[in-house]
C-alpha cells in the first residue's frame, strides 16, 4: 500500500484532465452504429461523453473543415439513437476517407444509454425489417438464404459430431475435419461468391439501395462470417482503415486459423476471396527480378514501393536471392508506421551480411501529400522500377491519373511503372468485398486503367492479371 505522499499525478501534457475515449469496436462488438452528417455516412472510430471520432467511407473532395457547424445523428440500421449539434474540432485527410472529431454542442453522450439504443434499435429491426423489405431485393434475401444454408449446414454437421461426452472429443482432430470439407465448401462457396456478384452489380448506381443492402448483409451474413479471422479483421478495421498490412500478412501467411474446424473453414474462404492479393504479390515479386537482371548485377537497380504495407515481396526476393546478391536499394513508402517497421524487420536479416550490396529506406509519408505532390517524393533520385499495387483501388479515375503521371515522372529512362487495380470481371472481390466488410474499392477494366496514361508517351503501355484474373496490372515503360 503506497502512503499519500508517494502517490503520483501526472506531468507534462498529461496533467491535464481528458475524459476517455471509448473505441466503438469494443462497444459495439457485432453491429457498430453509423454516424451520419447530412446525406454523407461514416465509421464510428470512438466516442466519448464529449464528442465522436469518426472516419469518412470513402474520400470525398467536399469534406468538412474545422469549425464547420453540423447536426450529426448516430443511426443504427436506419433508426437514430442518438443527435446532437456538432463542430468539426479537428480532421485528418487521407485517400481511405478523412478522419474526423467532432464536439458536442450544448448537449453530452451517456455512453450506457446508448449502448442500450443501439441494442433497441437491432432488435427493432429484426423483428421488422421494414426497411429492408422495400428496399432490399427478394432474390438478394433468398440469396443470403442460401448463403447462410450453406455455411450452417457445415457448423451443423460439426457442432452434432462434438456434442458427445467431452471424454471422446478432447483430442479431435479439427485439423483433419477442416481437410476433408475444405475442397468442396471453397467449390460450393465460389458458386454463390459469383451469384452475389451477379446481383449486387446492377445495385451500385442506386445509392439508397445498395445501403439497404449492405445493412441486409451486416445482419444477415456479416455475423456468421466473422468468426473466421480474416473476416473479423476485415470488417472491425482495428487501424482505422481498410485492407492494413496485417490482413496482408494474413493473407500471404495463408495458414488455418481458428479455434475449431468451422472458424479455420470460414478463415479458409475468406483466404480464397484474398488470393488474389497474394498472388499480386508474387507477380510483383517475379518483376523485381526482371528490373534487377535488366540493369546488371554491378550496376544499382532503385526499386521504390508506394503503399507498401508489409511488402513481402522484398522479403521474399531477398531471401531468394542472398547467395549472389545483386546492387539493389528499395525505398518503400507507407503512411503506416506499424507497417514500415514490420517491413524493415522482415527484410533486414535478409541484407545485414551483403556487403553493402542491398539498403533499404522506409518512409513515413501520408497518402494524400503523395497525392497532392508535398511529401518531398519529387526529391528521390529517379527509379528503375516504382509499382503500387494496394493504392489505387481507393482512389477516383481523377486522382488516379494525377498519381500515376507523377510516379511516371520519377521513372527513370528506360525504367518500368507498375500499378495495380481490382479487375473489373464476373468473379472480382465486389461481393465479398463490399457487402459483407463494408471494405469499399474501385473495380475497374483494361480501357479505364490504360486512359491513365494519356499524355506520358510512354515507351510502351500493356496490361496482363496475376492468375487469379481479380487484379489487373498496368505496366508504363519509360522511353
Amino acid at each position: 500500500m503506497l502512503a499519500y505522499e508517494e502517490l503520483q499525478g501526472s506531468r507534462g501534457r498529461e496533467i491535464r484532465y481528458r475524459p476517455p475515449r471509448y473505441q466503438a469496436r469494443s462497444l459495439f462488438p457485432n453491429t457498430p452504429p453509423r454516424l451520419r452528417v447530412g446525406a454523407k455516412a461514416y465509421q464510428i472510430h470512438n466516442v466519448s461523453l464529449g464528442g465522436v471520432a469518426a472516419i469518412a467511407k470513402e474520400a470525398r473532395d467536399d469534406e468538412l473543415s474545422v469549425g464547420d457547424a453540423v447536426k450529426l445523428t448516430i443511426q443504427q440500421s436506419g433508426l437514430p439513437i442518438f443527435e446532437s449539434d456538432a463542430k468539426v474540432r479537428w480532421v485528418e485527410k487521407t485517400i481511405f476517407g478523412s478522419k474526423i472529431a467532432f464536439g458536442f454542442v450544448d448537449s453530452f453522450l451517456e455512453i450506457d444509454k446508448l449502448i442500450n439504443r443501439n441494442l433497441q434499435a437491432q432488435i427493432a429491426t429484426r423483428s421488422s425489417l421494414a426497411r429492408s423489405a422495400a428496399l432490399v431485393p427478394q432474390d438478394y434475401r433468398a440469396f443470403c438464404a442460401d448463403v447462410l444454408t450453406l455455411l450452417r449446414g457445415y457448423r451443423a454437421v460439426l457442432d452434432a459430431n462434438l456434442s458427445v461426452p467431452p471424454e471422446f472429443t478432447r483430442n479431435f482432430d479439427h485439423a483433419s475435419v477442416f481437410e476433408a470439407c475444405e475442397a468442396r465448401l471453397v467449390q460450393e462457396w465460389r458458386a454463390l461468391w459469383r451469384t452475389g456478384n451477379d446481383i449486387v452489380r446492377g445495385l451500385m448506381g442506386e445509392r439508397e439501395r445498395r445501403d439497404a443492402v449492405k445493412e441486409y448483409t451486416e445482419l444477415a451474413l456479416t455475423p456468421e462470417l466473422r468468426g473466421g479471422a480474416i473476416w473479423d479483421r476485415s470488417y472491425a478495421k482495428p487501424m482505422g482503415y481498410p485492407g492494413d498490412f496485417g490482413i496482408m500478412n494474413q493473407v500471404y501467411d495463408w495458414q488455418r486459423v481458428g479455434s475449431n474446424a468451422y472458424e479455420m473453414l470460414l478463415h479458409r474462404l475468406g483466404l480464397e476471396v484474398a488470393e488474389c492479393i497474394k498472388t499480386r504479390m508474387e507477380v510483383v515479386r517475379a518483376d523485381i527480378g526482371d528490373a534487377v537482371a535488366a540493369k546488371g548485377a554491378e550496376r544499382t537497380t532503385r526499386v521504390l514501393s508506394l503503399g507498401c504495407g508489409s511488402a513481402r515481396e522484398v522479403e521474399t526476393w531477398l531471401a531468394k536471392s542472398r547467395a549472389m546478391p545483386p546492387r539493389v536499394e528499395f525505398t518503400l513508402i507507407d503512411q503506416e508506421q506499424q507497417a514500415l517497421d514490420y517491413a524493415y524487420r522482415a527484410a533486414y536479416p535478409h541484407i545485414v551480411h551483403n556487403e553493402g550490396r542491398c539498403r533499404i529506406n522506409c518512409l513515413h509519408m501520408s497518402f494524400t501529400d503523395v497525392l497532392r505532390g508535398t511529401s518531398g517524393l519529387q526529391t528521390l533520385p529517379p527509379q528503375d522500377l516504382i509499382y503500387s499495387v494496394g493504392l489505387i483501388d481507393y482512389l477516383t479515375d481523377r486522382r488516379a491519373a494525377s498519381l500515376v503521371r507523377r510516379l511516371y515522372d520519377l521513372v527513370a529512362p528506360g525504367g518500368l511503372l507498375i500499378i495495380g487495380n481490382m479487375n473489373e470481371m464476373p468473379q472480382s472481390n465486389l461481393w465479398p468485398m463490399e457487402f459483407i466488410t463494408d471494405w469499399s474499392l474501385y473495380y475497374r477494366n483494361e480501357a479505364q486503367m490504360l486512359a491513365w496514361t494519356e499524355g506520358l508517351d510512354p515507351a510502351g503501355v500493356r496490361t496482363a492479371t496475376e492468375p487469379t484474373g481479380r487484379v489487373r496490372l498496368l505496366y508504363v515503360a519509360k522511353r
